[in-house]
């Protein structure tokens, strides 16, 4: 059998599928050929196709073949007399990858991720944020317990280091603030351990930005902004479709206390379930068959969250969840004249979670109690660089980190995460 040949030069000067039909006399194309029989066939690359006709002697080419074509446009065709083969390609040619981009819309959603990419840059640059970059391999994390975080091992001569992927590019930024930077914002691989599933995956994008002597008040309004800037540029308009729905992203938005929210669809009363067993008792009584006796008071919070409070959320397009009860306050700080609750804020969108952000908690005695109380066995280790960095002092801030995936989801019309992510996990 003669070995395949793969030639690493074109040889011709090319002109792009998409406008070849319109050039006129002598043109030469490149890409692969996605349907061809009885000498006519069609040639695509990633500007678009064209269709052509090749003469008898040109040689054997078929379907799924990368090649070079060279000839003459007439009425819209190439009409072939040189082929140079590129790449022969096997039978099942359309197969994995092509069939995932090409008759999915994956193809397509990636121009979009591109462009939303685009987009956020261009919003911080204007609003005069700086870029940073911070390290994703972390020898401590902000122990927050409902995070898993994946482990690795960092070898160097006979040392051995426990590592671990960060979740989160938080606590170093924060860090940033407390050197003096006063606005930035960093669009960062991000990983968490155990989660997968339509709106999650283990390996994500997050876009995190911090505003010093800010509160959540002005992160709502970023968030607002950014969310409308971005589909203006991507979309044309300031509104997305989610289930068929349109959904208007014009600020201001909705606003929302979770208070008001169980109270108005759940039936429950926070202020007076704030225990595990008063809010289990009070799931039982409302029917809510999830709950267990063994539930921790976070867990039946979410399950309520989840049944009821979120499909209400969904109908009301653009809306702001804010002042959470002091369980789950992780890193923010508490209301001042209601310690009940933290500033804490997250967006939705059609009922999808969109962002987490807090008017950031910067008094390092509560931090560390914090942490010690979430702390799990097995756990990375408390992260003291930061809990120094807050020692030495952070100016008071705003943060939030915004799921870009989500986002480029609803820019797209994509049901699921794996509609807008190049590689989802076992491809």
């Amino acid at each position: 059998m003669q070995p395949r040949h793969y030639p690493a030069r074109m040889q011709w000067q090319h002109q792009p599928a998409a406008t070849a039909a319109t050039a006129g006399g002598e043109v030469a194309v490149r890409g692969r050929i996605v349907d061809f029989a009885a000498g006519r066939g069609r040639i695509a690359d990633e500007s678009g196709g064209v269709n052509f006709v090749v003469k008898a002697r040109v040689g054997e080419i078929k379907a799924g073949d990368i090649v070079e074509l060279y000839g003459i446009v007439a009425e819209g065709i190439i009409y072939v007399n040189q082929v140079r083969l590129l790449v022969s390609s096997r039978a099942d040619w359309c197969q994995g990858d092509w069939s995932r981009f090409h008759a999915n819309g994956l193809w397509a959603n990636m121009r979009i991720r591109a462009a939303v990419l685009e987009a956020v840059r261009d919003f911080f640059k204007d609003a005069g944020f700086l870029a940073v970059e911070t390290p994703t391999l972390v020898c401590a994390s902000a122990q927050e317990e409902h995070i898993q975080l994946f482990a690795t091992e960092y070898q160097q001569n006979k040392t051995k280091e426990q590592l671990y992927l960060a979740p989160s590019p938080e606590l170093y930024m924060k860090r940033l603030l407390g050197v003096g930077f006063e606005r930035i914002y960093q669009i960062s691989r991000s990983y968490r351990n155990g989660e997968t599933g339509p709106q999650h995956n283990p390996e994500f994008t997050l876009i995190e930005w911090y505003r010093a002597y800010a509160s959540y008040e002005s992160i709502m309004a970023d968030v607002e902004d950014l969310v409308s800037h971005v589909a203006k540029s991507v979309c044309g308009q300031s509104s997305v479709v989610r289930a068929g729905r349109e959904i208007g992203l014009q600020p201001p938005w909705e606003r929302l206390s979770v208070r008001d929210a169980f109270a108005r669809w759940a039936a429950v009363d926070l202020e007076v379930c704030t225990d595990a067993e008063s809010l289990f008792r009070r799931a039982r009584v409302l029917g809510y068959d999830s709950a267990r006796q063994e539930d921790s008071w976070e867990d039946l919070y979410h399950k309520i969250l989840l049944e009821k409070v979120e499909p209400e959320l969904a109908k009301l397009g653009a809306v702001h969840l804010f002042d959470y009860p002091r369980p789950l306050a992780a890193l923010a700080k508490l209301k001042e004249g209601d310690s009940a609750v933290a500033e804490r804020t997250e967006a939705y969108l059609g009922g999808v979670e969109l962002s987490n952000g807090y008017t950031e908690l910067n008094d390092p005695t509560q931090q560390r109690e914090r942490f010690a109380r979430s702390a799990r066995s097995g756990s990375a280790p408390t992260d003291e660089a930061f809990l120094a960095a807050m020692e030495r002092g952070i100016p008071p801030a705003g943060g939030v980190a915004l799921g870009l995936d989500r986002l480029v989801m609803i820019v797209a019309g994509a049901s699921c995460l794996a509609e807008v992510i190049a590689f989802p996990p076992g491809h």
